[in-house]
């Protein structure tokens, strides 16, 4: 359980991804550091501070811990798998509906 949960952890970023709608844009970022710095960089000075880049962890973090104990155990992380699983069906079943339906 131990080695589970910093597993879990290192998974946020994806996990943020996967949960919360992106906003479309025309042109996807061009490099990684485009994608990390437009994703993190909140005050857009062009450089990311650790409170930036632990911000968005932390809630994260906030919204797995629904019991609100301070803590994830494996029923969180299993209904945060169980989320993310019926968030990525839906997105499949928008991009593969014909067009002009929803």
């Amino acid at each position: 359980m131990k080695k589970l949960l910093p597993f879990a952890l290192s998974l946020l970023p994806a996990i943020s991804l996967a949960l919360e709608p992106q906003p479309a844009t025309p042109h996807p970022p061009g490099s990684m550091a485009d994608a990390f710095m437009m994703q993190l960089d909140s005050n857009k000075d062009g450089k990311v501070s650790k409170a930036e880049f632990i911000a968005p962890h932390e809630k994260r973090f906030s919204q797995m811990d629904k019991n609100g104990d301070g803590s994830v155990d494996r029923a969180e992380i299993e209904a945060l798998e169980k989320a993310m699983r019926e968030r990525m069906q839906q997105m499949r079943q928008q991009h593969s509906a014909p067009a002009g339906k929803p």
